[in-house]
């Protein structure tokens, strides 16, 4: 079988998009298993309260400081419990994100915010969070400003000591 000039030039044009098309293709696989992630976070309607590749160099709470020392988290004053447990609920934490209206109809019941900051490893600054205790449920400021509601007992976020 014989090809004309214009069935060699469509042979050649066909095959220049088969090799563009394999070249892009692990790409474009990788670009859509990443967008998977989000997505199945917000589908379940949970947002992060701190960035998902970060970890916790240092956390200070309203009256336990959390540092690092070697491989080991120390708490000071000592509190009862295990610090890397309560540092590890810290960065696991995620809630569900709390719209502006329903912000400003909560807003007259928040009263005394406590301050949280995070060290994260990589970071200059730490986050500075502001959580509210509401009778049902806590009230957090995430690292991009956004307002999260989650239910966890007192202990969780905040020791005994």
């Amino acid at each position: 079988m014989k090809l004309s000039r214009k069935g060699w030039n469509n042979i050649i044009i066909i095959g220049v998009l088969l090799f563009l098309a394999m070249i892009q293709l692990p790409e474009l696989i990788q670009q859509r298993l990443m967008q998977a992630t989000p997505v199945e976070q917000e589908s379940v309607g949970l947002v992060r309260l701190l960035p998902a590749d970060s970890s916790i160099e240092k956390l200070v709470l309203p009256s336990v400081i959390f540092s690092r020392h070697l491989q080991d988290w120390q708490s000071e004053p000592v509190i009862a419990g295990d610090p890397s447990a309560i540092v590890a609920n810290w960065q696991d934490v995620a809630g569900t994100k709390i719209d502006s209206e329903t912000f400003a109809q909560l807003n007259d019941k928040l009263a005394s915010p406590r301050s949280v900051e995070v060290w994260l490893e990589n970071h200059e600054e730490p986050y500075r969070l502001t959580v509210y205790q509401l009778p049902q449920f806590w009230l957090l400021q995430n690292w991009q400003g956004e307002w999260l509601a989650i239910t966890v007992e007192a202990s969780y976020l905040f020791p005994e000591i």
